[in-house]
This record gives structure tokens, C-alpha cells and sequence, in this order.
């Protein structure tokens, strides 16, 4: 049995846009595969949290950080 990890990655949106969060969440949700996450976001602070696999929670924190970069 392969157990699941959890990782948990902070993102801040500088801008305050709420037009930005819902294309950066749209974006996510685009682009992140094969593992399961959960979303919250609090006024300017974005918090994701990715369930599965080292290897793709890896994968994914580098395109959710590239997403990151170019919508907030």
C-alpha cells in the first residue's frame, strides 16, 4: 500500500484582483492532474494543499508556482 503525502504551498496575490485568483484557481484546475487538492483563499493569501504521490505533488508545485507568477 503507497501512502499518500500531503504538501502544502503558500501564495500571496500582490494585486488584491479578484479576477486574478479566479483565472489562477481556473488555471490550476487546467493544468494539475493525477492528484488531489484543496483550495482556500482568505482575502490576499492563497493556500493549496496537494494529496498524492512526492513525485507529482513535485511536478505540480512547480507549475502552480509558473501559474503563480504570471496570474498573481
Amino acid at each position: 500500500m503507497k501512502k499518500i503525502a500531503k504538501k502544502i504551498i503558500h501564495f500571496y496575490n500582490n494585486s488584491g484582483s479578484l479576477e486574478n485568483i479566479v483565472k489562477f484557481l481556473e488555471s490550476i484546475q487546467k493544468k494539475v492532474n493525477y492528484l488531489d487538492l484543496n483550495v482556500s483563499v482568505e482575502g490576499k493569501s492563497i493556500k493549496v494543499t496537494l494529496f498524492g504521490s512526492k513525485d507529482l505533488q513535485q511536478l505540480a508545485s512547480e507549475r502552480l508556482k509558473d501559474l503563480a507568477n504570471q496570474y498573481l
